[in-house]
């Protein structure tokens, strides 16, 4: 890197977590300006136990000058958080979700708008090794035109976001047509590790279909227990006329329409596990923008990519994540009207005419 990206957090919550770990485990690319805690205590707790600097009014977080704050605070209170920072100039990264409803959505794009304050969303799944590499399948033609995704593996505004990402659809009308099923499960852990007391709970899990205006489907399928059960699954699956990808499975029909099969070649550091690189039948798809010495997940390692992109935005005047306002407005559609009457429908909405 030329020069750090220097960040603030607002929220020390477990998503806040990620960023604390990428500017430790980065610390030539990031530079982790301040973390904003609910009350003093939890500063100086926080402080201590993560050795960063830590702080509980928004005017201490910002003494330093960030290059932009990274807002990691409860659903509810994210609008208002992203708002007042543009308000007053400050460019952000928002974590997910934007805002949980339409009206609220509105607020924060007409006050961007007005302002012309940077805002990005941290909209970190299609930055995944594994995403890209299935995309990068796509774009070299093995799957014809693609038709469908089945995607199980991301909730709400990752999971629109990533139907966008392997259909690349004409979203100016959307159906979304949904419903929910409560079961029961055995609980087997949650974010704190594995149990194994017998207890059952439930899941809630929402179907959906989304029917774009090019004819594309897109077929939503997930339940919250997915992300950490340990006897539930992900799973994805993108048809196109000549060929699927089915998690890391690829079958496609050749020049000579013969029917042949691949899969994704992973590589992993052996020493972090970390996703060094991935192969297509013999061609890198994908190669780690990051040192090889440092252990990144596929989430962690997204994480990294959301900061370099915003990083880039307020240094150098880059691209943001195209599609933040449409990623929020449709998780709305789906998980409000969707699910409480069966069937939503798109409207046009500011961001689109702009």
């Amino acid at each position: 890197m030329s020069e750090k990206i220097r960040f603030a957090v607002a929220g020390s919550g477990w998503r806040a977590l990620f960023y604390v770990r990428a500017a430790r485990r980065l610390p030539d690319w990031f530079e982790l300006t301040g973390v904003l805690c609910h009350t003093r205590e939890k500063a100086h707790a926080f402080a201590r136990e993560h050795g960063v600097k830590a702080v509980s009014s928004l005017e201490a977080l910002l003494e330093d000058a960030p290059d932009f704050v990274v807002t990691c605070v409860r659903k509810a209170d994210m609008a208002g958080m992203v708002t007042q920072l543009l308000a007053m100039g400050v460019p952000v990264l928002s974590e997910t979700p934007l805002a949980t409803d339409v009206n609220t959505l509105r607020s924060v794009y007409e006050t961007q708008r007005r302002t012309g304050t940077p805002l990005d969303l941290a909209e970190q799944y299609a930055l995944y090794p594994t995403h890209r590499a299935r995309r990068a399948a796509i774009d070299r033609g093995l799957l014809g035109e693609v038709v469908s995704c089945w995607l199980s593996l991301a909730h709400d505004y990752h999971g629109v976001s990533l139907l966008r990402h392997y259909l690349r659809p004409d979203e100016r009308r959307v159906e979304i047509r949904a419903r929910q099923m409560n079961t029961p499960i055995l609980v087997t852990g949650g974010r704190g590790g594995l149990t194994a007391d017998g207890e059952t709970g439930y899941e809630i899990r929402t179907l959906a279909e989304l029917a774009y205006a090019d004819g594309r489907r897109g077929l939503y399928d997930f339940s919250g227990t997915q992300y950490h059960s340990a006897i539930r699954s992900n799973h994805i699956r993108v048809l196109g006329t000549r060929g699927e990808i089915f998690d890391d499975d690829i079958r496609y029909a050749d020049g000579n329409s013969r029917p042949q099969q691949t899969r994704l070649d992973v590589r992993r550091d052996r020493m972090t596990g970390t996703i060094r690189a991935i192969y297509l039948l013999g061609e890198e798809v994908y190669r780690c923008p990051f040192p090889a010495d440092v252990m990144l997940d596929e989430d962690e390692t997204a994480v990294a990519l959301t900061l370099l992109r915003m990083g880039r935005e307020t240094l150098h005047g880059g691209a943001p994540y195209p599609d933040l306002y449409r990623d929020a407005y449709l998780s709305c559609l789906l998980t409000g009207e969707a699910v409480r009457s069966g069937l939503a429908v798109t409207q046009t909405m500011p961001w689109d005419e702009t």
